[in-house]
């Protein structure tokens, strides 16, 4: 194969498989063969450069948050620009602006699937034009076909201006304007739109389609969308004229909300989650009025500025401009499939919601009517939970404010949706009968007329005409199954209206009957001081003012406070150790950062290291080939030849061996020793000492040899020199024939000394060459001796080194393990950084994160700031409890402060210390207290009352503090303890006599002093000596009304108070009966008339008031007694018990002429109480009442009939009784004969009431 220059497509692959099957390719000299598959490598350099981008505006909105705070950044989504240009122009929302089209305008509509070719529809008055979004527009007379979203030509500047194809003429687009388009104008629409033409067909328009216009049509423009502040074209004819081929709608840089949006999830953050989440948390702690202003920021009903509604009630920007589309028809189009956009939208959010079935916001991403919903809900919610906080405080200025509150919450609903009347019956069906035709909703599109009754009218009457009438069949298809009601929406007009009914009936949040002050008690300012000082919200110090009392005693409040705040303490533990707990986690978190970042900077010193080692094994190898060439060249020397000089080879490391702890260090061959004679004279003395060898000293000795011929050869020349001095002696012998001639002299000597002279010198010269000799042979010796030390130092290098490049070699293998483990720990780290990040870590993760921790920090310290609140509002009831029980309201030991500090980590504790000094003052200040006991008896107190509750079934009873100073005067604070009830009657077998009592209202003197004046009753109302109790009213029901307190047992120690326990004595009672005698309807379970008496038992508890005090009660009694007002000033009498006799001569009287009726009885001091003793002065008046007369019944003074004069009559109708009071002809005493004349003695019965009065 050859290659030449090759183009492959494939840009970031690094192969390319390429497979030429029955292709011979013969070009830029590249020859490949046929069949053959081959791979082309191929290698390229990416860069990517990556900008930061950040939204458009924020810099913008930051600004807008310094200089107008939070109300300027939240409207900063829905404020536009103004409407008209400088020139003006319309400005408007580009591809917003509405055009109207003529009736009967002929559209040219491109054919599906045909491309250049249209067919020819035409839109008559009542052919309505369907957006995507489902508004249907009629074409009528009078009102033309809007299409939203509609662009003139293609070219639109700032959705202000339009030109025209042919180039001629811009047109300003102002409302109203009529605007000519020329044969070539176009209308293009930017959304699908679906167009119902003449014929009946549907006719589908994609994005962008082109309708063609006829020439000369006039168009109206109607204006469009209002242009947001906060836009800015980036495609414009100035900057950048984009071509035909740019898709449209152009990119802008705005405020996006879209779901494909960059920023539309932190524009949904910014403007719609974070003042929703804020809001419903404040709504939550009760905070009403704070959240109501935060839901201001989305939805504000109390918006009266100029615009459209609703539009301008909702305060983010896609709410303003979202249709609201009932959910059946989302359904009813998700079957049929008529908005094909919608549709789309529709199972996007079915399959979000089925993948993740807990995720509202994936639904609503595609519908935001949910978010407006929810918004509306919450909004509803915190008005209802608002008006109930004040509605429960049962007050009259609550209760006001708490009206107007629902009567908002009211108009928001509207009127109630009407309910659909019950349906027939519905044909059956089966899963099987519409299979393929379920939607994704599991629903599916049926007839209507299984839904409503067709065909059941009379067929028409013949006609020759053919315009009669025919009944219909069927009007349509609907789906199968409705769409359920939204009870949770249905409850708000339930709950609205049932407290608005409460109000208006004079009941509490609980729908008891009660009567309201009209005045509130006064705030204490020094509450309100302590309250301010500590940073609380007035409103909410106000409002615990006026919370009901709690219905347990102070002993358990003040136990289960001090539960709670134990878990207070325990929670502020929990959330110290969540604190320390992420504060460590933040420190390991950044440790393993900081260990990460010195890893990787010890990984390049890991590295070097590395590299150090394989340097050093480097060197050492280039001197174990030193050594190794010394080595040879001194063997060399030494007479070996080269194949006999063996040298072992290093072998590999063996890492496994040295990794599985089984290295053996003696893995390699040392090379061995040349053996060295060492050649040591054994005489030195010729050496000085010296250590020398045997020719070194044979040296040594020729050496000192020579020289002693030296010098003696010296010696002998000095001594043949000297001899030539010695004169010469002659000398001649003969003897026997023979003579002999001698001649001796110094020229005989010398030479003869020279001669030994000579001779010397040669054994000198001789011992010199023995010695030179010696010194060669030892140079040599020394030499080879070197030489075998040498090689045998190379030998020891090389042994050496060969250890030593070993070390080195394990050296490098543990830097290249330890720059191994240091990537491995460095990976570890990384692991462990992750793991502490919980990223990229699917297998394991960790659990406790730093965000874990902040997570578990945000909701601790929720549910510490909610059980703290909840354990200072048990106290809170704890210390009304106290002040409640020992009568002591300014008796205070909360504080408002205990949050203060670092997180409020000892709220716990401070409020858990003050619990303790409030229980141990309770037992201090809960001092023992007169216990008294007071039967009171209706016929004595308010006879009048007992015959009203004789007669209709009910009365009201009001005990005075009279009646109390009678037994008791001066004391004060009577609070009750117990009431039992006591009804003396005639009833049946087994009957209950079933009567309700009820406290309507009380009052309790609490101050032992009397007013300025020295007065002892009650001025008014503002009286600070008394405080009323206008509270959640209390009542008992009887069962046998003797002596019934209406429980099954009186426990004193029951956790619960008691009914009407710790309530004043002066009090106001009602009493109730099951039925209405006066009512025929009524049954009664036993004769009412047989009621002899109500008596109240009440015990009560008092306190001791001093001399003062009991002179002012004894003084006020003998006022009221004297003025007839005292409890007793007025005795009823029953005229047919307790006068039977006179009784019976009235009935047995027989008519006379001219004669009345005559009435005789004689009123006794012993009919009186005894206390009343040398007090019946004078009569005040007198009340009758009678029963068994008509309409009227006149008393005159004298039996004549002819004298009519009148003492009075009755005419006041109670019940079955008539009352009325006597107007003239008083006796002059309570004691004495009272005569009445009647013109009838029909009587059933006649009661006789005298008020009277007097002085000791």
């Amino acid at each position: 194969m050859k290659y030449g220059n090759v183009n492959l497509s494939n840009f970031h692959g690094s192969k390319k498989y390429l497979d030429y099957v029955n292709l011979d390719l013969w070009r830029d000299g590249v020859e490949i063969e046929q069949g053959v598959k081959h791979i082309v490598t191929q290698t390229r350099t990416l860069r990517y450069r990556f900008y930061p981008h950040f939204h458009h505006y924020v810099e913008g909105l930051k600004q807008r948050l310094i200089e107008k705070s939070l109300p300027g950044l939240q409207a900063a989504d829905t404020e536009y620009a103004p409407s008209l240009n400088n020139d003006g122009t319309y400005q408007t929302l580009p591809f917003s602006f509405q055009v109207a089209l003529p009736i009967g305008l002929i559209l040219q509509l491109p054919i599906p699937g045909k491309h250049e070719e249209f067919e020819t529809i035409t839109l008559h008055s009542s052919v309505p034009v369907k957006l995507p979004d489902g508004i249907k527009i009629k074409l009528a007379d009078g009102n033309v076909a809007t299409l939203p979203g509609s662009v003139i030509a293609r070219d639109t500047q700032h959705g202000t201006r339009v030109v025209l194809d042919d180039g001629t003429a811009i047109v300003d687009l102002n409302i109203g304007t009529e605007v000519l388009l020329a044969s070539k104008a176009t209308l293009t629409l930017p959304t699908a739109i679906l167009i119902t033409g003449g014929d009946g067909q549907l006719r589908r328009l994609t994005e962008l389609s082109i309708v063609k216009v006829p020439d000369g049509t006039r168009v109206k423009l109607l204006g469009g969308k209002p242009r947001p502040a906060l836009f800015r074209e980036i495609f414009t004819n100035a900057q950048y004229a984009p071509t035909d081929m740019v898709e449209q709608p152009y990119p802008v840089r705005d405020l996006d909300f879209t779901s494909s949006g960059a920023y539309s999830v932190y524009n949904w953050e910014l403007f719609y989650h974070i003042p929703l989440a804020v809001a419903m948390h404040l709504s939550k702690n009760q905070r009403y009025e704070d959240a109501q202003r935060w839901f201001h920021f989305l939805f504000d009903p109390t918006d009266d500025s100029d615009g459209a509604t609703p539009e301008r009630f909702w305060k983010v920007k896609p709410f303003q401009f979202t249709e609201v589309k009932q959910i059946e028809d989302i359904l009813v189009n998700l079957s049929s499939g008529t908005d094909s956009v919608l549709q789309n939208d529709t199972i996007n959010s079915i399959n979000a919601w089925k993948d993740s079935p807990f995720r509202p916001h994936l639904v609503a991403r595609y519908r935001h009517t949910a978010y407006m919903y929810k918004v509306v809900m919450a909004y509803l919610d915190n008005l209802i939970a608002w008006g109930d906080d004040l509605f429960r405080q049962d007050t009259g200025e609550s209760i006001n404010e708490a009206t107007q509150i629902y009567v908002m919450a009211a108009l928001i609903l509207g009127e109630r949706p009407q309910a659909l009347p019950k349906k027939g019956t519905l044909t059956p069906l089966t899963y099987a009968s519409k299979r393929g035709k379920w939607d994704e909703f599991d629903n599916t599109l049926v007839q209507m007329e299984s839904e409503l009754l067709f065909d059941l009218a009379p067929l028409p009457m013949p006609s020759e005409e053919s315009e009669q009438f025919a009944t219909l069949q069927s009007i349509g298809t609907s789906l199968f199954f409705c769409v359920p009601r939204n009870d949770k929406l249905m409850s708000y007009w339930d709950t609205v209206a049932d407290r608005l009914f409460k109000i208006r009936n004079s009941m509490n949040l609980q729908g008891v009957f009660r009567q309201l002050p009209l005045f509130e008690p006064p705030i204490d300012p020094a509450l309100l001081a302590r309250a301010t000082a500590a940073g609380v919200d007035i409103s909410a110090v106000v409002a615990g003012i006026n919370q009901p009392l709690p219905l347990i005693r102070f002993q358990l409040l003040v136990q289960k406070a001090s539960e709670i705040c134990q878990e207070v303490k325990s929670l502020g533990n929990n959330l110290l150790s969540a604190l320390e707990k992420e504060d460590n986690e933040k420190l390991a978190l950044l440790r393993a950062q900081h260990e990460t970042v010195i890893l990787g900077l010890v990984e390049k010193v890991k590295y070097a290291q590395w590299q150090e080692a394989i340097k050093n094994c480097e060197t050492l190898e280039v001197s174990l080939n030193n050594a190794k060439e010394r080595y040879i060249y001194y063997e060399l020397m030494l007479g070996k030849s080269a194949s006999d000089i063996k040298i072992p080879d290093l072998e590999s490391l063996d890492t496994k061996g040295l990794e599985d702890f089984k290295f053996k260090g003696n893995d390699y061959e040392e090379l061995k020793r040349r053996n060295v004679k060492i050649d040591i004279a054994q005489d030195l003395g010729a050496s000085g000492g010296k250590i020398v060898s045997s020719y070194e000293a044979k040296e040594l000795n020729a050496m000192h040899s020579a020289r002693d011929w030296q010098v003696r050869a010296s010696t002998m020349a000095t001594a043949a020199s000297t001899s030539y001095y010695i004169p010469t002696f002659h000398a001649e012998a003969a003897f026997w024939g023979m003579g002999v001639a001698f001649e001796f002299g110094g020229q005989h000597v010398g030479p003869a000394l020279q001669a030994i002279s000579e001779y010397q010198r040669n054994l000198s010269s001789q011992d010199t060459y023995e010695a030179t000799m010696n010194a060669k042979i030892a140079g040599y010796d020394r030499r080879e001796q070197d030489w075998a030390q040498q090689s045998n130092l190379a030998v020891g290098e090389i042994n050496q080194i060969f250890k030593q490049l070993r070390a080195a070699q394990i050296r490098e293998h543990m830097s290249w393990r330890e720059w191994q483990n240091h990537k491995e720990q460095m990976n570890q780290s990384t692991a462990i950084e992750n793991f502490l990040k919980n990223e990229k870590n699917e297998d394991s993760k960790k659990k406790t994160t730093v965000s874990f921790y902040t997570w578990l920090k945000r909701d601790v310290r929720g549910m510490f700031a909610q059980v703290y609140q909840f354990a200072f509002d048990e106290a809170k009831k704890a210390e009304r409890a106290l002040q409640y029980e020992l009568g002591k309201p300014n008796q205070t030991f909360m504080q408002y402060g205990y949050m203060s500090g670092k997180e409020g980590l000892l709220a716990g504790e401070k409020l858990y210390l003050d619990l303790k000094r409030m229980e141990m003052a309770y037992h201090e200040l809960n001092q023992r207290e007169y216990e008294l006991t007071k039967h009171i008896s209706l016929l004595q107190v308010d006879p009048l009352a007992l015959i009203t509750f004789r007669t209709t079934g009910q009365c009201t009873v009001k005990i005075p503090e009279s009646l109390f100073d009678l037994d008791g005067p001066g004391h004060y604070f009577r609070r009750i303890k117990t009431v039992s009830l006591s009804i003396p009657c005639v009833t049946g077998p087994y009957a209950s006599i079933n009567c309700m009592l009820t406290l309507q209202k009380s009052e309790i003197r609490k101050s032992q002093n009397l007013s300025q004046e020295g007065n002892y009753a009650r001025e008014d109302t503002e009286d600070d000596r008394f405080s009323d109790y206008f509270g959640s009213l209390q009542s008992i029901v009887t069962s046998s009304a003797q002596n019934d307190s209406g429980l099954f047992e009186t426990n004193l120690r029951d956790e619960r108070y008691l009914p009407f326990e710790n309530s004043g004595v002066i009090s106001e009672w009602l009493l109730q009966l099951p039925a209405d005698p006066s009512r025929k309807e009524d049954l009664c379970q036993f004769d009412y008339s047989t009621i002899s008496d109500v008596i109240l038992h009440i015990r009560y508890t008092a306190r001791e008031g001093g001399v003062q005090l009991r002179e002012g009660a004894k003084k006020t009694i003998n006022d009221q007694i004297k003025d007839a007002q005292a409890a007793g000033s007025v005795r009823l009498f029953s005229v047919r018990h307790e006068f039977p006799t006179d009784w019976a001569k009235f009935q047995n009287q027989k008519p006379e002429a001219n004669k009345r009726f005559e009435l005789a009885l004689q009123l006794r001091k012993e009919h009186y109480p005894y206390w009343s003793k040398n007090r019946l002065d004078k009569v005040e008046s007198i009340e009758l009442l009678v029963r068994g007369a008509d309409t009227s019944l006149n008393i005159f003074e004298s039996s004549d009939k002819t004298i009519d004069t009148k003492k009075g009559t009755l005419e006041v109708p109670l019940g079955n009784l008539l009352k009325g009071k006597l107007t003239a002809g008083l006796p002059e005493s309570p004691v004495g004969m009272l005569e009445l004349y009647f013109d009838s003695k029909e009587l059933a019965d006649l009661w006789i009431a005298v008020k009277w009065s007097g002085e000791a």
